[in-house]
């Protein structure tokens, strides 16, 4: 088994939940994933992690990539980014130490936990990349954070409650 740690990062999920990221009138949907981009690869530490960072196709650029220790996969139509990641999970989980599912998608996020991978809340994944940030920061306004009901919160509590496959409550501590 491999010793690297890799995040797949569920890119418009992420991008269309951050308003530092979100395209509007001063940045294209190009310019929000390059941005999103440029923020993995200077918030992290080379050989902290490399990513893979899942769009849907429909309206990709053309093919995916890979610069450095990013990757970039686009889904191919019919199937949604949200597919692409589920086989990614089924694929690099024997492959990596440590896998990591960056979404807000609660489907993507049961899949992967139930396949041992663990879960980070795009929200704060990227609150915790970018770091605080003062209202209006950099031009940009301050909006009000996304909020879950009490129904999607308990869910996302359930998840992450859950064990791993192969892990019992005595291994969590």
């Amino acid at each position: 088994m491999a010793s690297e740690r890799l995040i797949i990062v569920d890119g418009y999920n992420v991008i269309l939940r951050t308003p530092q990221l979100k395209p509007g009138a001063e940045r294209t949907l190009r310019e929000a994933r390059e941005k999103l981009l440029n923020l993995l690869s200077w918030a992290f530490a080379p050989g902290e992690a490399r990513f893979i960072v899942v769009f849907d196709g429909a309206d990709a650029p053309g093919r995916g990539s890979r610069e450095g220790r990013i990757e970039v996969r686009y889904a191919r139509p019919p199937d949604k980014a949200d597919d692409l990641i589920r086989a990614l999970v089924e694929e690099q989980m024997p492959r990596v130490e440590r896998l990591t599912v960056v979404t807000s998608d609660l489907e993507v996020a049961r899949h992967a936990r139930a396949m041992g991978a663990d879960i980070a809340l795009a929200d704060l994944f990227v609150a915790s990349a970018l770091g605080p940030a003062a209202p209006g920061a950099a031009g940009e306004a301050p909006e009000k954070p996304a909020t879950l009901t009490r129904r999607e919160l308990e869910e996302w509590a359930q998840i992450f409650r859950a064990p791993r496959p192969g892990e019992t409550p005595e291994d969590e501590g």
